[in-house]
């Protein structure tokens, strides 16, 4: 039988053809390569395919090199966990970005402003996003503290306080071009803004169920990456569609977790930053503190973090600046 002619990019697709040497085998093979073709296309044209494939790399590649990394950091007299815990991020934020680039501009075939990189009111965007992320945090401590479950105790120098927040600001960075800037994104072309919103959102808080969090049990887990999916993931989804870029969320993302953790001194998903600016302890039920995990964890801050987002992508509708999954679909086919 001779064999049909392959079609590795149907008309109407902005995404690269994947797997191409695969493609080209089932070309060979006859009469079903078309059909193996066009599912083989149909998979990567899936948006959590890709997102599934840039998480991959990136993780294996982090496993497998940072080990390797630290190793010559100690080797040149890098001593202690926050100068330690720098560099990797560091590390992570510059390999993700790369990883990044070739992701929109040779899989997506995109520019990098179609992906939150644009230059125009980066500055405003930058301060407006680190009020943004001040604000929700110094309103749930005040909230938590009026009800008595957060209990300051003293002011310590906290010398580590340049250095945990330029830690975190590379950690805020890295995650933002993942879940936003590149997940969110892709989404959104697909299916619209709302629901690019719920995926990426869930996809963000659910990736956190890694974290440690003192040995908390798997069902107290999936509470949190619940209730950080709404408060952390809608409310950072919401900065990133509001101003149409990617440095407002960043800036959200890294003064909340500046705050929550060196300033007033609760864990951060479950993580401890060791000495803080203030000494505090948080007493009553897990619902009001958070139990291992901290703020993050509580009913308080679910609340506040929700709404914040939901206000703040009213506003972004009122800017026009959401997609119908109608549009997304006709821009995508068309």
């Amino acid at each position: 039988m001779k064999p049909q002619s392959i079609r590795c990019k149907p008309e109407g697709s902005q995404v690269a053809p994947a797997w191409l040497l695969l493609l080209c085998v089932g070309h060979f093979m006859g009469g079903g390569s078309s059909v193996i073709a066009n599912l083989l296309h149909a998979v990567w044209s899936f948006p959590l395919t890709r997102f599934f494939v840039f998480v991959l790399i990136l993780l294996l590649t982090l496993i497998f090199t940072e080990p390797m990394l630290l190793s010559i950091l100690s080797g040149f007299g890098v001593k202690g966990t926050l100068p330690l815990l720098l560099f990797s991020e560091i590390y992570h934020l510059i390999f993700c970005l790369g990883l990044f680039v070739i992701f929109v501009r040779f899989i997506e075939r995109a520019k990098l402003e179609d992906f939150g990189f644009k230059t125009e009111n980066a500055a405003k965007n930058l301060f407006l996003g680190a009020g943004f992320g001040t604000f929700l945090v110094v309103l749930m401590v005040l909230v938590m503290y009026a009800m008595g479950v957060y209990h300051p105790v003293k002011i310590n120098s906290a010398h580590d306080l340049l250095l945990s927040a330029v830690t975190l600001l590379f950690a805020a960075a890295t995650e933002e071009l993942i879940f936003r800037a590149y997940f969110l994104t892709i989404l959104e072309k697909h299916w619209g803004t709302i629901a690019a919103i719920v995926v990426s959102s869930l996809g963000f808080g659910f990736a956190h169920i890694l974290n440690e969090a003192g040995g908390a049990a798997v069902a107290e887990k999936l509470l949190f990456c619940t209730f950080l999916s709404l408060e952390a993931g809608l409310s950072l989804a919401a900065c990133y569609v509001f101003t149409r870029d990617i440095w407002m969320a960043i800036t959200a993302h890294w003064m909340w977790n500046y705050f929550e953790g060196p300033i007033f001194g609760t864990h951060v998903s479950g993580a401890d930053f060791g000495k803080s600016l203030i000494d505090a302890s948080l007493t009553g039920p897990d619902l009001l503190t958070g139990g291992k995990f901290g703020p993050e964890g509580n009913l308080v801050c679910l609340l506040v973090g929700t709404v914040g987002g939901i206000a703040l992508l009213y506003l972004a509708s009122k800017r026009n600046h959401l997609i119908s999954y109608a549009q997304a679909r006709g821009k995508h086919d068309g």
